[in-house]
């Protein structure tokens, strides 16, 4: 029988950028999520509530996307081993994966004359619940949000932007720089001084924008950056900044809801890119969390039981 044309097929990628322009609409920044939600003591980030290990790249966005509270996600199968259920009639939520083909379906795509082929893995979902929606757990408990102090140092802050040891060049103190910038010629990044910022929140989460654009030079990361504001390439590279920046704030635990850019300009922006390609959100994810990485000298240890492996994000990212 003729394997059905990949074309047939519904896009996972273009189901997870509706979701993402979804939530866009309905004037929700999935990158800015956080800042609305308890905080679990083992990080900010949403996680496997069975295996306690946190989510990564775009699977971090689809989750903060939702409208429960908890951070702790799990599969029907693993609600069951813990001796839980999960409530009749709620509805999952789905994540995304990469999941390697088995040599011979590589073959026998391969012979079949399957593009998708030059890539050794391939996008694949399940569905987890959030425990709010299941009975029978016993989940810890959750710490509300607290306001980030006024001051104009934050240590852990800091200590993500100390701790860095391949960092650009800082200029952080000139008092006629009015602007926040990556210079990737001089491999430098500079900022405007802090009491020029409304709080600790923005001007960190500017400086951390600037930071993620750095992990691009070609001594790191070698991401491709655009040529002009709006192009596609600096499009792309925009995202992973905002994305990154995200994540890092996430981690230093700082509010910031950037009110001053939840515009519908903003927000109507970046459906208009997502709605010209599907690949881009994923796309995005992935390089925003290598770069994360990059600046914490974290990882991909046991990548195998993570929901994006090394591999894959190294494929999106050569992709982008």
């Amino acid at each position: 029988m003729k394997k059905p044309s990949t074309s047939s097929r519904p896009s996972l990628y273009q189901t997870v950028t509706d979701r993402i322009i979804t939530s866009l609409k309905a004037g929700v920044i999935p990158w800015e999520k956080p800042w609305k939600s308890p905080r679990f003591a083992g990080g900010p980030f949403p996680r496997n509530f069975y295996t306690g290990k946190p989510y990564r790249g775009i699977n971090v966005l689809l989750l903060w996307s939702s409208d429960y509270s908890s951070p702790f996600w799990l599969t029907f199968k693993q609600a069951q081993e813990l001796k839980g259920t999960v409530r009749k009639g709620e509805h999952g939520t789905p994540i995304v994966f990469y999941k390697q083909l088995p040599e011979d379906q590589k073959k026998q795509a391969a012979n079949d004359g399957d593009e998708d082929t030059r890539a050794p893995f391939v996008l694949c979902r399940y569905t987890v619940f959030n425990v709010e929606q299941c009975d029978g757990l016993t989940i810890p408990e959750v710490s509300q949000p607290m306001h980030a102090p006024d001051v104009d140092e934050d240590e852990l802050c800091e200590s993500i932007v100390n701790g860095w040891e391949n960092r650009p060049s800082l200029h952080l103190t000139s008092p006629t720089e009015y602007r926040a910038y990556y210079r990737p010629s001089t491999d430098s990044v500079h900022m405007p001084a802090r009491s020029r910022f409304v709080d600790t929140a923005h001007y960190y989460s500017t400086f951390f924008h600037e930071l993620i654009h750095s992990t691009g030079h070609e001594s790191r990361l070698n991401r491709t950056f655009g040529d002009r504001f709006g192009d596609e390439l600096y499009s792309k590279e925009e995202l992973v900044a905002e994305m990154g920046a995200a994540f890092l704030s996430a981690i230093a635990g700082i509010a910031n809801e950037h009110t001053d850019r939840n515009t519908t300009a903003y927000i109507q922006n970046w459906i208009s890119k997502l709605e010209e390609d599907n690949r881009l959100i994923v796309h995005a994810a992935a390089n925003a969390q290598k770069a994360v990485d990059s600046i914490l000298g974290s990882t991909f240890e046991d990548a195998a039981e993570q929901p994006v492996t090394t591999a894959a994000a190294e494929e999106l990212a050569e992709v982008a």
